[in-house]
């Protein structure tokens, strides 16, 4: 190989390494601002918990029915990508969600999905899912805020349009170890239970705050507000889960560039070498040559 051409190579190669470090870089800097988010809505869910105790101390909270439904229905929030470099990221979401409805028995005429991702959306169209209702997602903390008020806007609509009875959301966590795993949860029919419970519970004071609006509208704007951050929480969790796959994803990649890169030098030096010997020889013999005469 000439070594031009080795050349080119290897300006490529260092050029494509430092595009894969800004992009794990940036990777980092996103993770962390997402596990600030998460700890802000952390903050304002304990003021939702209080807010709801307090109704339960006043025993003010509405009358809930518990009954089974006859025929439910059931709406799935799949929350995914919009850019790739994220292996199975996507795929994973409409698999583990494909796989649970299966366990539970439950037929895809009676699921509606709602996707959050053009990637994921892309992948549940094509796996012929009941798509009602697709988001593009934005890396920005503040778009994501907005991106749950408007998916839970949509929530609210299709389960009066479609009479849903259940809603669940799909989304990729970081756990122990930095483990990337997909987890299910229902988030409709709200937690009733854990309301009840709150009854029992004791004030942290002995001066219990006063309702300032009508308890039922109060449970209504509770629920609501609780549903969006519990929404914005996991968009929050799915970011975070994407940059830290994409930062590992960029590592690799770093450390299979640094790997090409000593080989082509390694080349790039041997292929000089040559070059300059065999010019070394063409000078001596041409020396030689010239000396004969």
């Amino acid at each position: 190989m000439a070594v031009e051409v080795l050349r080119r190579r290897i300006k490529t190669t260092q050029d494509l390494r430092d595009i894969v470090s800004n992009m794990k870089m940036l990777s980092s800097v996103s993770i962390l601002q997402y596990e600030q988010a998460d700890k802000a809505l952390d903050k304002y869910m304990r003021n939702l918990r209080d807010a709801f105790h307090i109704l339960a101390l006043h025993r003010a909270l509405p009358h809930l029915i518990t009954a089974k439904v006859k025929n439910p229905r059931y709406l799935f929030l799949l929350i995914g990508s919009d850019n790739g470099m994220v292996g199975r990221f996507n795929r994973e979401i409409v698999g583990n969600a494909k796989d649970y409805l299966r366990q539970k028995h439950i037929s895809l005429n009676d699921v509606i999905f709602v996707t959050v991702g053009k990637r994921v959306s892309a992948l549940a169209e094509s796996s012929r899912l009941k798509v009602y209702k697709s988001y593009a997602i934005s890396n920005s903390i503040k778009a994501v805020a907005m991106l749950a008020e408007n998916v839970i806007l949509n929530i609210d609509e299709v389960i009066r349009k479609e009479r849903i009875s259940n809603v669940f959301v799909v989304s990729h966590h970081r756990g122990e170890h930095n483990l990337i795993s997909v987890e299910i949860k229902q988030i409709i029919p709200f937690d009733i239970k854990r309301l009840q419970k709150l009854q029992n519970k004791k004030w942290e004071t002995n001066n219990i705050p006063q309702l300032g609006v009508p308890a039922e509208k109060m449970f209504t704007e509770l629920v609501n507000e609780s549903l969006m951050i519990t929404v914005g929480k996991e968009i929050n969790a799915s970011l975070a889960s994407e940059h830290y796959t994409r930062m590992t994803n960029m590592q690799n990649a770093e450390k299979n560039i640094d790997e090409n890169l000593e080989e082509l030098n390694l080349v790039y030096q041997q292929q000089r070498q040559e070059d300059i010997t065999d010019e070394l020889i063409d000078v001596i013999s041409g020396a030689e040559a010239m000396k004969d005469k």
